[in-house]
């Protein structure tokens, strides 16, 4: 009615810190095995540029906001204007047709570009089998192989840049094509006073929508303005401290790691073979034995049991499918947790620890 394994230690949540933004590190306010609390700053970025960024961004909003208040006051007077808002409307009308016309040059060139990176390509692919042929006979080094094969894939590369460079090009001139029809309409419409007041409140909802843009602007580098400082996500102890001040960080890169060692925090992985597991339930009892404190034992219960074994969640999993099958018993994580009455008497436990627990089952009759 006992199972016991000496496989098994102490587990817990680790909060890895990374910076949402980039840049230098200004202060570094914690270290290593330091007790930090949720909230409490642990470094701080350079936020010089931020600060930059978010002055530019309101300056941005502000213009926006203005030109907003000039076109809603402006659409009851263009009715007097229309004269000039149509030859407005032709010039601009002209610039367009210029600024197609050279989108259309560059796409016969990106198109061009295009049939020669692919010409370029098929000559590299040439290159590869032949030298491929040449190696198999050990006429030419291995480092020319290589050589080719980089020269292939460079040449491939080149030919997805090219081709996504030309299908940008394309999607510009249509984008202008359409524009431009669009202020062909606009043209006949500024004919009377009233169509061009039409097409005014068209440009005051145009610009509502900019004053919503610039927002969102101002918000993201006011979010980019906090993220220059990084807080512990919870109250625990600093460990894997990989940052100093000074060092350029990116975002999404590790800097330290926050444990929290509080009992409720911590469990108990326990790796049982899978012949012994027949009958734990959760819920059962389980008595725990820490290999550094000798003498000490801790009541749990069990948690629940993993839905596969260890092996199958690896970095490479068994195929047992290919080569010569060894029948090998497996382990199956079970996760035991700390009775909450013993969470006073808890010594001092770390992540990784070593434990021996011992479930007590009880088997049906």
């Amino acid at each position: 009615g006992r199972l016991t394994t000496d496989d098994a230690y102490v587990d817990g949540h680790i909060f890895t810190i990374m910076p949402r933004i980039s840049g230098y590190v200004n202060q570094v306010y914690v270290k290593d095995n330091q007790k930090v609390k949720k909230g409490e700053p642990l470094l701080t970025l350079d936020s010089a540029e931020y600060e930059v960024a978010l002055a530019e961004a309101k300056a941005g909003l502000a213009e926006a906001e203005a030109t907003l208040t000039s076109l809603e006051l402006g659409v009851p007077l263009e009715v007097n204007q229309t004269g000039y808002r149509v030859q407005g409307a032709q010039a601009q009308l002209e610039s367009l047709r210029r600024t197609l016309e050279r989108m259309k040059k560059e796409e016969d060139a990106a198109a061009q570009e295009l049939r020669r990176a692919k010409a370029q390509h098929e000559l590299a692919l040439l290159e590869l089998r032949r030298i491929k042929g040449l190696r198999k006979t050990r006429v030419v080094s291995q480092s020319s192989l290589d050589a080719a094969q980089i020269g292939a894939q460079s040449s491939e590369a080149q030919v997805g840049t090219v081709r996504a460079k030309l299908g940008a090009v394309k999607k510009q001139r249509a984008s202008l094509e359409s524009e431009m029809k669009g202020l062909e309409s606009n043209v006949s419409l500024a004919a009377t006073g009233e169509d061009l007041a039409q097409i005014k409140m068209r440009q005051v909802e145009a610009q509502k929508a900019k004053v919503m843009l610039e927002k969102s602007k101002v918000k993201q580098a006011e979010l980019d303005l906090s993220y220059t400082t990084l807080v512990s996500p919870t109250n625990g102890f600093v460990t894997r401290k990989r940052v100093e001040p000074g060092l350029m960080v990116s975002k999404g890169q590790p800097l330290v790691a926050v444990v929290p060692l509080d009992p409720e925090a911590l469990w108990v992985t326990a790796n049982y073979k899978e012949t012994r597991l027949t009958h734990v339930k959760p819920g059962q009892e389980v008595m725990i034995r820490v290999d550094s404190y000798p003498g000490v034992q801790i009541r749990g219960r069990v948690d629940s049991i993993m839905a596969g074994t260890g092996s199958v969640f690896s970095l490479f999993p068994p195929e047992n499918a290919t080569g010569n099958f060894v029948k090998v018993v497996q382990r199956i994580p079970v996760k035991i947790t700390f009775d909450p009455q013993e969470h006073s008497r808890l010594p001092s436990l770390r992540i990784g620890m070593s434990v021996v627990p011992t479930i007590f089952i009880i088997k049906p009759r």
